[in-house]
């Protein structure tokens, strides 16, 4: 019995004593340890995880020289030859990647005078990681300052405007339709996965005149350039499955990815406010192709497709329900190409496309709409000089849209129209000095429908006021074609229109801790107006509305103060009225909260691998307007509350991160009520029961597991 257990000894004994240390430390670019780096030998299951000051140590047995690879979500994986003939020390240094979601920036209506990332707010993964976010980009951006809660919307809402009023551009070319189609009750969310884009850039308000037809924001996606490398993916979720692969070539990638969505197993289980006779499935078909055919140019194309089926009965009051039926099918396609002229010129233009088929049946009336947008689009960018760059360009948005609408009380109806709207603009960027710089532009447009044409001028500035610190401000006009809704009915329209006043200055670095102030003042003109009750056959649509809105905005992050513990707070105030739509007088929109704040936080747990989260979101109450009063929009419903958990466990499969991720949405259960919607029939007083407008559910529990190979 003895000689066994020797010999078993003897031999870890000599194992123990052949073998060769390794052990070194990981930083970022800026010197900061990195935390849960995945160090190991290629090829083997050899290695160990950095811990919370960067260090790390493992010991192999075999000798000679090996490579050593180093790998981390968010960062380029780094390897590099080492000779194992004896023990080894090192120091690593890891590069964010670019093959990822890159920094999200917001601009204060401005630029940062030395480095745009100077405003750089959220960094890789923060929108998968955000509690509340859901991986839904736009519900990340809801976090940020400027933004309203508007959970029951799912839209982007900025600074007391509209959700039309906000625009999204995929690599500079329109995405016309970024969200999923809306129905009453439901909240949207976003069309596009995060995943496919290495940056958003996120401005709330005086953006660059290189983008028009949008009122309040901007929203710009830059897509990943060429992958780099061959792989894999597989999602398993509790609301579906997802599946992509990437094949890299020489100079060129491409990369296909499919997912299903079903929710009818989850609304098993949890009570919905709203009665689900079809739950929301869908399909998606997604493709990227890369070609760099030098080492200044790119091709870029993207394509997507989508089918979706749901229907569901609300509450209407006296012990009746809406029934709401949706079907539709969606396609988004671009390709852009850039290249540069010599050393100063650079050129970057493209195509992109939206299609939207969608069937929408709201107690028995059916309406079909078809509506596809085209836009070209062309821009150059000159460096005159080491202090001053020009950039100009052109674009023409083609739409083509038609509706045809069946109710029991009348015949078919069918309208459409096409129209297309011509857009040039010319902007600088003077650089004074490397303490102020200031960027005029001046943007035109003319829309072949209407037969109106708009002049924007726009103007913004950056004074650096210390080493970290900056001031900024900026102003411009802004102009929009009204809603297809409007001029399918009436083309003889204007122009809505905007001007905004912004100031901002913060101080910090986005690396440790940072702060943010601005404010903001936005006056609305030719707004459009209609009368009547019924939203689908208005009656006279003018452009008599008018509005003002102004707030400020406060952001905070710190990602230095506690180790291992990154959170940021975001608050935002708002004072708002307009008259639009068919309101009898300028009030407060139904969809504003005064008041808007949120508390993001992320903590690093080193032993397990796991990031844990926490969002808190808090809004103020809401007008809404009940049909017994006197008094246009004198309702007003409780505060809004909801706090959001996530866990993210972080396991390798061979040099590939996967994760396994857990979150709930309304931990406490709390009985949120975004406004109240009348039924159809007031009685014998003149009164109407009021139905209250609710979350879907109360919580909304995911777990999914991403695998990587």
């Amino acid at each position: 019995m003895k000689t066994p257990i020797l010999i078993v000894l003897i031999f870890c004994f000599s194992s123990l004593a052949g073998q060769t240390k390794i052990e070194g430390e990981v930083k970022a670019k800026n010197g900061e340890p990195l935390t849960g780096v995945n160090i190991y030998i290629e090829g083997t299951y050899n290695g160990a995880s950095s811990d919370e000051d960067g260090h790390f140590h493992f010991s192999i047995s075999d000798k000679g020289k090996k490579k050593l690879v180093a790998s981390f979500i968010g960062y380029q994986s780094w390897s590099g030859t080492i000779d194992a003939s004896a023990d080894v020390e090192i120091s690593i240094v890891l590069h964010e990647s670019v093959n990822t979601l890159d920094a999200v920036t917001i601009t204060a209506g401005t630029f940062a005078v030395d480095d745009q990332k100077r405003a750089a707010i959220l960094e890789p993964l923060d929108i998968y990681t955000t509690a509340s976010a859901n991986g839904d980009i736009m519900a990340a951006m809801r976090t940020l300052p400027g933004a309203q809660a508007a959970a029951d919307d799912g839209r982007l809402l900025v600074r007391g405007g509209d959700a039309y009023e906000s625009k999204t551009y995929i690599d500079g070319l329109l995405a016309a339709k970024p969200y999923y189609s809306k129905t009453p009750d439901v909240a949207t969310r976003g069309r596009f996965t995060p995943s496919l884009f290495e940056g958003v850039l996120f401005n709330t308000g005086g953006y660059s005149a290189e983008y028009g037809q949008a009122l309040s924001s901007v929203l710009i996606l830059n897509s990943s350039d060429v992958a780099v490398k061959n792989s894999a993916g597989l999602s398993l979720m509790t609301i579906g499955a997802e599946a992509n692969l990437t094949k890299a070539m020489k100079n060129s990638s491409l990369m296909a990815s499919a997912s299903y969505i079903n929710m009818g197993p989850f609304h098993k289980l949890v009570n919905s406010y709203i009665d689900w006779t079809k739950p929301v499935e869908a399909i998606n078909l997604t493709s990227t192709y890369r070609y760099k055919p030098s080492s200044t140019g790119l091709l870029k194309a993207f394509a997507t497709y989508e089918w979706g089926d749901m229907a569901y009965r609300i509450p209407n009051g006296n012990n009746e329900a809406l029934t709401i039926e949706n079907k539709g099918k969606s396609g988004y396609a671009n390709v852009n190409y850039r290249d540069c002229m010599g050393e100063k010129s650079c050129f970057r233009t493209g195509l992109s496309g939206t299609y939207e088929n969608n069937g929408v049946v709201i107690a028995g009336n059916h309406i079909e709409t078809l509506d596809l947008t085209l836009e070209a689009r062309y821009a150059m960018v000159h460096e005159l000089s080491e202090k001053i760059v020009l950039t100009w360009g052109v674009s023409d948005t083609y739409t083509n849209y038609q509706q045809a609408i069946k109710t029991p009380e009348f015949p078919e109806i069918d309208l459409h129209f096409t129209d297309h709207t011509l857009g040039t603009f010319a902007e600088s960027e003077i650089k004074f000095s490397k303490y102020f710089a200031v960027r005029p532009g001046i943007r035109a447009e003319y829309a072949s429908l209407m037969k109106r044409a708009s002049l924007a001028p726009r103007l913004a500035m950056a004074v650096k006021t210390s080493k970290s610190s900056q001031f900024s401000a900026a102003w411009g006009r802004y102009y929009q074609n009204p809603e297809t809704d409007y001029l399918k009915f009436n083309s003889d329209l204007y122009f809505e229109n905007a001007t905004h006043y912004i100031t901002g200055w913060q101080a910090g670095s986005v690396q440790t801790r940072l702060f943010r102030i601005e404010s903001y003042y936005k006056t609305y003109d030719k707004l459009v107006t209609w009368e009547g009750i019924n939203e689908y056959f208005p009656m006279n649509i003018s452009n008599s509305g008018f509005g003002q809105s102004a707030g400020i905005d406060l952001f905070w992050r710190d990602r230095k103060s506690i180790k291992n513990l990154d959170y940021w707070l975001t608050y935002s105030f708002v004072d708002t009225e307009r008259k639009y739509r068919n309101y009898p007088e300028a009030v407060t929109p139904d969809f504003i909260s005064n008041h808007n704040f949120s508390a993001v936080s992320k903590y690093w747990i080193h032993k397990i691998s796991t990031q844990a989260g926490a969002s808190y979101t808090f809004a103020s109450a809401r007008r809404y307007d009940d049909p017994s009063s006197t008094q246009f929009m004198d309702g007003r419903t409780g505060c809004y509350g909801d706090l959001s958990l996530n866990l993210s466990h972080i396991f390798f499969l061979g040099d590939q991160y996967s994760v396994l991720y857990a979150s709930v949405n309304n931990v406490l259960g709390r009985e949120n009520v975004f406004g109240y919607r009348p039924s159809g029939n007031a009685d014998a007083q003149g009164n109407y029961t009021l139905v209250p407008v609710k979350q879907d559910t109360k919580r909304f529990f995911f777990i999914g597991l991403f695998l990587s190979f």
